[in-house]
């Protein structure tokens, strides 16, 4: 996964991502994981790798909400979803805020896309209050377990289109002063996780 053929591959993605992405379970999942962390109004909500902007519907009213993602493609179409989200190309990677701005950072779908999910997570953590939380929906692999030779495969046919399916968020958090708050299975028998982070 490297992030200049990432541009490409949602530069393709863009026009269907939201059939792939937008349907009722993975709604549902992104609502449940919503439901789970408590954002009140006037607070600053970060949505790292906002993508079409499939997220920006589900946030509650009267708050600060910044998206960024790599692709203008994918951003063109999240602005068609909200009028007051700030929306900006940014590389998750190297975020270009000030320390602890965020009181909300929703990593959705990015971590199993960026190139270094590690260096994307210390960023989280960077720009992130000291009382704020990490909202992560993402697919991960078993961490006691390692991918068996037909998901190596498929994985290399998810990676070419766009997404890692054998990433471990043990290895992703390790370096950081995260807590886990809540982790819970998700859609496709639990290859999708809900996780809320805490420092």
């Amino acid at each position: 996964m490297k992030n200049n053929t990432n541009v490409r591959k949602y530069k393709v993605l863009s026009p269907v991502y939201d059939l792939l992405m937008g349907n009722r379970m993975f709604r549902n999942a992104r609502t449940k994981a919503f439901s789970l962390v408590d954002i009140k109004p006037n607070q600053q909500v970060l949505l790292v790798g906002v993508g079409t902007g499939e997220d920006l519907p589900l946030l509650p009213k009267h708050i600060e909400i910044v998206g960024i993602d790599l692709s203008d493609e994918m951003l063109e179409k999240a602005r068609k979803k909200s009028d007051h989200a700030v929306l900006m190309h940014m590389n998750a990677e190297s975020l270009a805020f000030e320390n602890e701005k965020f009181d909300f950072v929703i990593l959705n779908l990015i971590l199993s896309v960026v190139e270094n999910p590690q260096k994307a997570l210390q960023e989280a953590v960077r720009v992130l209050s000291p009382t704020g939380s990490i909202l992560v929906f993402d697919k991960f692999w078993d961490d006691n377990k390692k991918p068996g030779m037909m998901r190596r495969a498929i994985n290399k046919i998810t990676s070419a289109i766009g997404t890692d399916i054998n990433r471990s968020f043990e290895e992703i958090m390790m370096g950081t002063s995260l807590k886990i708050k809540h982790q819970e299975s998700s859609v496709l028998n639990g290859n999708y996780k809900i996780i809320v982070l805490k420092k």
